[in-house]
């Protein structure tokens, strides 16, 4: 194995820490939201966010959030022993970046405001706060190509090869490129590099089948003439994935609940079949890390669960800032 001694045992140490529900329904039960977010401030997710008097902008606690999860990235990489066990740990991050990229374009592309943008966007340990602003802050498309590339994103380049396409594909080609790029490169980081290797490469395919399934979900019935799919997983094949997209949702729908043993109502609503997939690789990611407790899984599993901490603590927040009921948001939090 690479050696992960030192990040594994911190990560260990870590998960402990993790907001519990209970946490997460104390969140709900303060009455304001300047108390709300002296709760956070006291989690370690919540480290960074400023200590003012009244509650700061929500804008600023979301960053604050994010910069804490780059930093605590950029950490477990550095206590990584090698240079195997750190190209592995960047190969996975790299899968975020991805996301990242594709939610910057949808942003800039609907025209949404800067933080919107961001909030869909997980935090990139490679690429600064500042430079993810700057892409989102774009005025089209391009230009937010030319920021990540600026930036030192390694996507931009096959992104850019895409762009002739937007015009009449709309973002699909780009965002295609993007998984591919992020897909092949963590697969390539896999290929001889011992049991890590394997809980990563196994990892990798959950991913992409879960990106192939979210991509079936919404074309089913409508498949576009160019293949939307990654090729790194392993529940279906490219062939067998178009075969479906032309089937028709229902068949998409229930080929997608037997391969992640999901029920099919939990796949009704766009938003919950991610959240569903989601679920389905980290839990898959968790009993890895338990039952490999020396392997790769451990700081991964810690970093999964500590992207869904701020995920749910951001959900909570925005919406006591919208006025939405506690018991409202007791339901989407712990969904």
């Amino acid at each position: 194995m690479a050696r992960l001694d030192f990040a594994n045992a911190r990560a260990r140490a870590r998960l402990a820490g993790l907001a519990a529900p209970r946490t997460l329904r104390d969140l709900l039960a303060r009455p304001t939201l300047a108390a709300r977010v002296e709760l956070v401030r006291g989690l370690r997710a919540g480290t960074l966010v400023p200590a003012e008097p009244a509650a700061p902008p929500l804008a600023a606690v979301e960053r604050a959030l994010r910069e804490g999860l780059r930093r605590e990235a950029l950490g477990l990489v550095a206590d990584a022993e090698g240079r195997r066990a750190r190209r592995l740990l960047r190969a996975w991050l790299a899968l975020d970046e991805a996301a990242a990229v594709k939610a910057i374009l949808r942003g800039v592309a609907r025209g949404a405001t800067i933080d919107r943008t961001l909030a869909a966007a997980p935090p990139v340990p490679g690429l600064p706060e500042e430079a993810i602003r700057s892409a989102a802050a774009a005025s089209s498309v391009e230009e937010a190509v030319d920021a990540l590339a600026a930036a030192g994103s390694a996507l931009a380049a096959p992104v850019r090869e895409a762009l002739p396409r937007l015009r009449e594909e709309g973002l699909l080609p780009l965002e295609v490129a993007a998984d591919r790029a992020a897909f092949a490169r963590a697969s390539s980081a896999c290929r001889r590099a011992g049991e890590d290797g394997a809980v990563l490469a196994r990892h990798v395919a959950d991913r992409a089948d879960a990106r192939n399934a979210a991509t079936l979900l919404a074309l089913a019935g409508a498949a576009p003439a160019a293949e939307p799919w990654v090729p790194q997983g392993r529940r279906w094949s490219e062939a067998a994935l178009s075969a479906l997209a032309r089937a028709g949702l229902d068949a998409a729908r229930a080929a997608v609940a037997r391969g992640f043993a999901l029920r099919p109502e939990a796949l009704l609503r766009p938003w919950a079949a991610d959240r569903a997939l989601d679920r389905a690789c980290a839990a898959v990611l968790a009993r890895e890390a338990r039952t490999r407790p020396l392997s790769i899984a451990v700081p991964l599993a810690y970093l999964v669960g500590r992207r869904e901490e701020i995920r749910r603590v951001a959900l909570a927040l925005r919406g006591t800032e919208l006025g939405l009921p506690a018991e409202e948001m007791l339901e989407l939090v712990e969904a």
